[in-house]
């Protein structure tokens, strides 16, 4: 039986420092995130970023969200693959869920390859998502947006402060610093409709390092969730796009 090299590694804190290690390490799995993503991460909340560390060299990272206690999410779940099977990703998810003890809930989102690690540490399946890519849609499926009373606008910085309710209201707790992230990332994405005054939608974005991310989105119903999104790719037509939908609303794919 072939002997089983001993890696001498060890997990700390994420620091800015980490940038090009984090990004080569990511890039190696092409996913969406940008450096200003990950300093976002790191600054808000330092004790839930982590990174294992093989001879002064980053070898895995993952990161957590925390919202006041009540939820918390979990991301950046990666280990360069020379290093897989390891327990690598075992012990970051168990130090970072262990710095989220005072938290009432704790999500994430997995990818297939990851969901096998997820379960064996108690998690459980919520819900499914669909990724949705393009490098061009046809705009012309999409139906005009100020229809009655429903008018849809820029999100300007005034308008923030009742984006960041609505959220609250649907998340469930309240995300003001990532509401103020996004808006920041890519102004010409945050669109919201309103009828009369009042907010019945609202959809931001930010620029990944592949594809223009977009979301979140929250809308009182279906039709006005199809008719943010509608705007968003007509306002960015022939821009790599990409969304996350729910599995069970296969009208919005």
């Amino acid at each position: 039986m072939p002997k089983r090299k001993i890696f001498d590694w060890s997990v700390r804190e994420m620091r800015a420092t980490d940038l090009v290690a984090l990004m080569q390490i990511k890039n190696d799995e092409n996913w969406n995130q940008t450096e200003e993503d990950w300093l976002f991460l790191i600054k808000s909340n330092p004790k839930c970023c982590l990174v294992a560390i093989l001879e002064n060299r980053v070898i895995g990272t993952v990161t957590a969200i925390n919202y006041h206690q009540k939820l918390a999410w979990i991301g950046m779940m990666l280990v360069s693959k020379k290093y897989r099977g390891l327990g690598i990703s075992k012990i970051l998810l168990n130090t970072v869920i262990e710095n989220l003890d005072k938290c009432n809930s704790i999500k994430l989102d997995a990818t297939p390859a990851g969901i096998s690690v997820y379960e064996k540490l108690g998690f459980e399946a919520e819900y499914k998502i669909d990724r949705m890519v393009s490098c061009g849609l046809s705009i012309d499926r999409f139906d005009p947006v100020d229809t009655g009373t429903l008018k849809i606008s820029n999100i300007s910085t005034d308008d923030i402060y009742k984006i960041v309710a609505m959220d609250k209201m649907i998340f469930g707790t309240e995300r003001s610093d990532l509401i103020h992230y996004l808006f920041n990332n890519k102004k010409e994405i945050g669109l919201q409709i309103k009828q009369m005054d009042q907010l019945k939608g609202f959809v931001l974005g930010r620029e990944g390092s592949n594809y223009l991310q977009i979301g979140p989105l929250m809308a009182d119903s279906l039709q006005i969730a199809k008719w943010l999104l509608g705007s968003v790719f007509k306002k960015m037509s022939g821009k790599s796009l990409l969304v996350d939908v729910l599995t069970e609303q296969r009208e919005l794919q």
